[in-house]
């Protein structure tokens, strides 16, 4: 059953309670981030026509959600890796809804193997130190990496060997905060003092954690002016198509 962006987006936010339960359960850190964050500031909730969900957690905490995510979700959902789906093009993770699909544009008509349900992305980022070099070095170093890793295709090798060397330099003193290696979510550096402490806001009828000082954090993402909405012909979605499945028992 195909199925429109506001019903992809309540599957989306029960991935969203599951994750937020076992991080809670487990002490781990992370917060809503890019347009999520944004939508949640500007609009309570989902950006209207948007159809991705982005959280963030730090190295540390990303690296073990990793390893007990796969006991701990209810088998309705599915965390893709590249070690849990060899097909799997991107190196960040995400959270899968089985018995449902979901295609992005760039997808259509490609003889596409990994598993491809609704999804919510999660992000890894790395702290760095405030050393006008070390900053420089890093955004160079993801903006190449970028050659390797991209949309449509991966150099599994070299983007393994750029991913390690970019993650080498987080340290747990740093004081920015920097996409990690794997996503190349973000190449600005955030002050880890305008993240830290987390705070929580309403998104969609629930609290969930975010960025301390959402304003300087949204600016440094979308500009001084992100609480105007973008003119309707620059709205886009990801996603051609977007469908439900029957459960089997």
């Amino acid at each position: 059953m195909e199925i429109d962006t506001a019903q992809a987006q309540k599957v989306m936010l029960e991935i969203l309670r599951v994750f937020d339960t076992i991080c809670k359960e487990h002490h781990l850190t992370y917060w809503l981030d890019h347009g999520t964050l944004l939508g949640a500031v500007r609009d309570g909730g989902f950006i209207p026509w948007d159809d991705d969900l982005d959280v963030t957690m730090p190295r540390e905490d990303y690296e073990k959600f990793l390893k007990i995510a796969p006991s701990l979700l209810p088998e309705s959902l599915f965390l893709q890796t590249k070690e849990k789906d060899p097909h799997y093009r991107m190196f960040f993770a995400k959270i899968r809804k089985r018995n449902s699909r979901m295609v992005d544009h760039w997808e259509q008509n490609r003889d596409i193997k990994y598993h491809q349900g609704i999804f919510i992305d999660i992000f890894p980022v790395n702290t760095i130190l405030n050393r006008p070099f070390q900053i420089q070095r890093y955004k160079f170093m993801l903006n190449f990496a970028k050659i390797f890793v991209n949309r449509f295709w991966v150099w599994r090798q070299p983007a393994k060997m750029m991913i390690r060397l970019i993650n080498r330099m987080h340290t747990k003193e740093g004081d920015f905060i920097v996409s990690g290696g794997e996503s190349m979510h973000y190449v600005i550096h955030v002050p880890k003092k305008s993240i830290f402490p987390l705070r929580k806001i309403m998104f969609e009828g629930r609290s969930f954690p975010v960025p301390n000082d959402t304003d300087t954090y949204l600016s440094s993402i979308f500009g001084v002016e992100y609480m105007q909405p973008p003119p309707p012909e620059r709205r886009k979605q990801h996603s051609c198509k977007i469908e439900l499945f029957e459960e089997t028992v």
